[in-house]
């Protein structure tokens, strides 16, 4: 592998999704709170036929089946990485059921026109190629009165862990490119999806959190793809990308020690979408 060959591999993320493990660790560090949230705006779910689309490992569908009462005979998720819906296996092996998956691009869903009462593509369209291409493939599989349910970040806030990625890079002088604005973000979002559904409802998120242990900054930030991305075997940084952690740490405890605790704020949200234009 050369150079611009690494290069593109860990600008699209093909490392750290190519399993879901880290994903899995990363989420469950969360918690539920946001993604209760999320499936909260649907008020029924139990009859409905869904397709979570680029659903890494399951945590919708794991959350629909612990507390919405939904069958999972009833879901279908699908992702573009083999390795991670192996991991939504793994996870179904561990709850004793099974899930139906299928390795797809949301650009080209392997399904039939109308098919899902609810479709979900949570923090996922942001790494399509063509969103508006996905989007479209979205409205296809939808019934008439289907429902999407797409989340993404906000601009407006940086969250401290990616914070404390770019100081930690500055840092140990490991170079890397300013990144550009998202192509799907909570302030653009809206006008990508509504050429394709008659009703779009844009619903924000915030959470504000304080943080006095720099070692648990520390165990999040391992599980983030901005650094699981640097560790390929061919990057010749390597050794000044494994002190990352160690570097993010001390930077989170200086924070601490000076003010006492670390701020920690994060904004982002959901689009519900409604009426999907099927002549597009």
């Amino acid at each position: 592998m050369n150079n611009q060959q690494m290069k593109r591999q860990i600008d699209s993320g093909q490392h750290y999704y190519s399993r879901g493990d880290h994903l899995r660790d990363k989420h469950q560090l969360a918690g539920d709170t946001f993604t209760r949230w999320i499936l909260d705006h649907v008020s029924s779910w139990a009859s409905a036929k869904i397709l979570d689309a680029g659903g890494g490992w399951g945590r919708f569908i794991w959350l629909l089946v612990q507390y919405y009462n939904v069958d999972p005979a009833n879901t279908v998720i699908t992702d573009i990485s083999t390795g991670m819906l192996l991991s939504a296996h793994d996870e179904a092996q561990k709850r004793q059921t099974t899930i139906m998956g299928a390795t797809a691009d949301i650009q080209g869903l392997p399904f039939v026109d109308q098919f899902f009462d609810i479709v979900m593509a949570n923090k996922v369209l942001y790494h399509l190629d063509d969103i508006p291409h996905g989007v479209s493939e979205i409205s296809r599989v939808l019934r008439p009165d289907g429902i999407l349910l797409a989340s993404t970040n906000s601009e407006k806030i940086n969250p401290l862990i990616i914070d404390l990625h770019y100081q930690a890079m500055d840092k140990l002088g490991l170079h890397y490119e300013p990144e550009p604005p998202s192509p799907f973000s909570m302030e653009n979002g809206s006008g990508i999806l509504s050429p394709y559904f008659e009703s779009v409802e844009t619903h924000y998120f915030e959470d504000n959190t304080w943080i006095d242990d720099a070692h648990s900054v520390r165990t999040q930030y391992e599980t983030i793809g901005r650094y699981r991305n640097l560790l390929v075997d061919n990057n010749p940084e390597i050794d000044r990308v494994k002190r990352l952690p160690d570097t993010v740490e001390q930077i989170a405890s200086d924070i601490i020690t000076r003010d006492g605790k670390l701020f920690s704020p994060s904004l982002m949200g959901v689009f519900i979408c409604r009426q999907p234009s099927h002549t597009n």
